[in-house]
């Protein structure tokens, strides 16, 4: 449980708690690759890369306003940390 300390003085938790922080990211970025021999010197390849594949949400940080019936309730998400899933495709030949 959580207290605040007098004023001016010092609390007893330490300045770094392992335990109370915000959820970690949780990300995954894929690509795929197939390349493909036309002619003897000539290659093609697709390409396919997907950014934030599985599309997962990143919550925000606890709320620290001591004192409150939200302390510590994550109440939103991250949206800087929390792009749209995003997808390209392209060709490349090599000659």
């Amino acid at each position: 449980m959580f207290t605040q300390p007098a004023p001016f003085g010092f609390g007893n938790v330490g300045r770094t708690l392992p335990d109370v922080r915000a959820p970690g990211i949780n990300n995954l970025d894929l690509s795929l690759f197939k390349s493909f021999t036309i002619h003897e010197r000539l290659k093609a390849q697709f390409r396919g890369e997907f950014f934030k594949a599985w599309n997962r949400t990143e919550f925000g940080v606890p709320t620290t306003s001591q004192g409150t019936a939200q302390f510590g309730v994550i109440s939103g998400v991250s949206y800087e940390s929390n792009p749209a899933r995003q997808a390209q495709v392209a060709l490349k030949l090599v000659f």
